[in-house]
């Protein structure tokens, strides 16, 4: 582990707790200390000696302090690489900078120049040494004597990329619009994006209604040419078809007392006749590509349903999300990998399936990777008749498959298939299936226990696939 000495620090900070007491610790250690004119003039009221950036750059602070450390010379010496003879050459107003103590104004002041500041020297972590909060400075103290290491320095990076993240953040609610309130009454919300949905007509949406449109796109884009109901990010029907008013009413009917007041989403354009079987029931959001001017006009009549134009099938790369003290960002989940193509699953167990059979488990498959863990969904006829979703255990995800199915589609169950997002850690889920009516089912296989789940579907005589791949949705 490479430890690193400082030589010259640059300090720019806005809360200045603290200041004194690191400034002497860095003069104590031979440290040059490079400061923006505020912080600059308080360390030296206490007897440190400082150079301000204005001396080094020969250029004032101007607009009341907004610049005044955005300056190429104050840049160059926190990106440079230090290991390069020729870019340290270049340097000629300010040698490399080992330190940069960093803190940002309130958003009401809107800093330029320190998330500049430190984001370069985040960047170059490989040289410098960013710290961005007091509590960081006796730390920081500790390592002047020996050096500060690869470790402390990348750990600190990630701190202020996470700093200059949550202030850019802050700026972005203050100028986006807000929404009446967040998940509940008591929370305030707003809504960022770089793609606004058009929305046509209706109330306004709520934190809510993006959240399970959300959940009814990504369904969609799953699940191909389809409905999707959502409801509390979970979906409750989805159907796939080609004619919009005939694959609503799969949809719907599928599960009428869950769709009920849901989140409707489709890749399909809403015609006249669809317009028709929607204002037939209590729809919060209907979401697609396109409305005819007919179908507009029909769903006028509701006022109050909210009418968004969005295009599905825009998967999303990247999903960022907040956790105490955090943000955990990763590849979103999709379809693409070769293993979900049913070419590529692994038959093991019973009779090989084809025709409708095989159609409706690739549409099973597609619609349990869409739903929240855990996920079992049953489904005929490229339509959902039961979810099991945001389960605490498997077993309860069959048996509220099953429930769903035997309330509102019982006539489907007989030769029905099923779908799990991760694999069955013990036959008990399988054999509920099977004596449902399930005649076909698809999971990811790799429990300990797949021998004896393979075992209960082969007593059954019943059809199972492994694809070797999971959709956890959390």
């Amino acid at each position: 582990m490479s430890t690193k000495k400082v030589s010259r620090a640059l300090i720019s900070v806005s809360d200045k707790t603290g200041l004194i007491e690191l400034a002497k610790a860095l003069m104590a250690n031979n440290i040059e200390i490079v400061a923006s004119d505020g912080s600059a003039a308080l360390m030296q009221s206490s007897g440190i000696a400082v150079r301000t950036v204005t001396e080094v750059t020969g250029s004032p602070e101007i607009l009341g302090g907004k610049v005044k450390t955005l300056h190429p010379a104050i840049h160059a010496a926190l990106l440079v690489d230090q290991d390069d003879s020729n870019q340290l050459a270049e340097l000629t107003l300010l040698p490399p900078i080992d330190l940069l103590v960093i803190n940002l104004y309130p958003t009401s002041g809107f800093d330029i120049g320190g998330p500049a500041l430190a984001r370069a020297a985040a960047k170059n972590a490989k040289h410098v040494a960013v710290i961005t909060n007091p509590t960081q400075y006796p730390e920081l103290i500790q390592s002047l004597e020996a050096g500060t290491t690869e470790e402390q320095r990348q750990l600190w990076a990630l701190k202020a990329l996470l700093m200059t993240a949550q202030y850019d953040l802050s700026l972005i609610k203050a100028h986006s619009p807000k929404l009446r309130y967040g998940e509940n009454p008591h929370q305030s919300g707003v809504f960022a994006a770089t793609n606004l949905p058009e929305i046509m007509q209706g109330k306004e949406m709520s934190y809510n209604n993006y959240l399970d449109l959300d959940a009814a796109l990504r369904a969609i884009d799953f699940c191909g040419s389809a409905f999707a109901v959502v409801k509390h990010g979970v979906p409750a029907a989805i159907a796939q078809g080609v004619e919009s008013a005939e694959t609503f009413l799969r949809a719907w009917s599928s599960d009428p007392i869950s769709s009920f007041g849901g989140v409707v989403a489709t890749n399909l354009l809403i015609d006249e006749d669809c317009a028709k079987e929607i204002v037939k029931e209590f729809v919060e959001v209907i979401s697609a590509p396109n409305f005819t001017p007919q179908a507009l006009q029909i769903l006028s009549t509701k006022p109050r349903l909210r009418v968004v134009k969005q295009q599905a099938n825009q998967m999303k790369h990247l999903e960022f999300r907040s956790i105490r003290d955090g943000v955990l960002l990763q590849q979103s989940d999709n379809l693409a990998n070769p293993e979900d193509d049913f070419a590529n699953w692994k038959l093991v167990c019973g009779p090989a399936i084809d025709g409708q059979i095989k159609a409706d488990l690739i549409f099973a498959w597609a619609a349990a990777a869409s739903a929240r863990s855990n996920a079992v969904v049953i489904a005929r006829d490229l339509q959902t008749i039961g979810i099991g979703a945001g389960s605490v255990n498997r077993l309860d995800a069959a048996n509220l498959a099953i429930a769903r199915a035997q309330q509102h589609r019982p006539s489907q169950l007989s030769n029905s298939v099923a779908a799990s997002d991760a694999f069955f850690p013990f036959p008990d889920g399988v054999e509920a299936l099977i004596s449902a009516g399930v005649m076909a089912i698809v999971q990811p296989g790799g429990s300990l226990k797949d021998e004896v789940v393979i075992a209960a579907a082969q007593a059954a005589g019943i059809t199972m696939y492994f694809t070797g791949i999971r959709h956890f949705s959390h």
